[in-house]
């Protein structure tokens, strides 16, 4: 009996061994199922990333579904209209001596402190190159009631120039960027955004028609506060220029993790 212990202990070690591989084999295999249902799409340089495209705001979708809400003040409308390629496509008309006709985005979204997101969408604007707007893009803060910059984003026009705001916690406006209003053509616009209440943590990028911008301060980025109150939401349309009637088509909106899924 003694001449075959070894003999038996060594096969009992053996089938531990081999069930403990098998265990953990089906364990890992587990993990890669999970993984896969959680990466949803590659991106351009190949690697993965997860929850890509956060928000389509496409006219294709309905507006109960793009908005949080719809701001009028006047007689101005939100419609959606087919373009010259047949993209169905939202269209803000402030008539003149009425004051906004926006759309509060990003319906079920919301940006939280620390994220990083890129913003984009395409622009048509008919309106007079002199009027001057207090926007035609929002970064808005929510509530309005104790914040420190209501809007620390703001894109507006002003003596024929389309302008770049930034607003600090005094709710003092500085000007990142700037260029000559181009009216009646399609214009893109992508804005990458570090969020955070904190403006040596939070900043943001700027790309113009595909081309990624340097900014007044020298650099393709300013560090700013880019987060105020409870939240910040994006807002399309036309605010202010009361004297004129604005029109504004707006296609093609999309809050992502990557530039390649904002700029369509």
């Amino acid at each position: 009996m003694r001449t075959f212990k070894p003999v038996i202990l060594a096969l009992a070690c053996a089938t531990v061994m081999q069930y403990g591989c098998k265990k953990q084999a089906t364990t890992e295999t587990s993990a890669e199922k999970t993984d896969k249902a959680l990466l949803q799409q590659n991106t351009a340089s190949g690697g993965v990333q997860i929850m890509s495209v956060l928000f389509n705001g496409d006219a294709s979708n309905g507006s109960a579904n793009v908005w949080k809400d719809i701001n009028i003040e006047g007689t101005g409308t939100v419609t959606t209209v087919n373009d010259e390629t047949g993209t169905l496509t939202w269209k803000f008309l402030k008539p003149a001596n009425s004051h906004r006709t926006e759309g509060h985005g990003a319906k079920n979204y919301e940006a939280q402190d620390g994220d990083e997101i890129y913003i984009g969408w395409t622009s048509k604007i008919y309106m007079p190159t002199t009027l001057k707007t207090e926007a035609i893009f929002q970064w808005k803060s929510y509530p309005t009631t104790g914040s420190l910059q209501n809007h620390p984003l703001m894109l507006r026009t002003k003596s024929g120039n389309l302008e770049l705001q930034h607003f600090d916690d005094n709710h003092v406006a500085t000007v990142p960027w700037s260029t000559t209003l181009a009216v009646n053509t399609w214009l893109k616009f992508v804005i990458r955004m570090k969020v955070s209440r904190d403006p040596a943590v939070g900043y943001i990028e700027f790309w113009y028609n595909g081309v990624k911008q340097t900014l007044a301060n020298g650099s393709q980025r300013l560090y700013c506060r880019t987060l105020d109150v409870d939240y910040c939401d994006p807002k399309w349309g036309v605010y202010g220029g009361d004297s004129s009637q604005a029109t504004h088509f707006v296609k093609k909106i999309r809050i992502g993790t990557t530039y390649a899924d904002a700029a369509q």
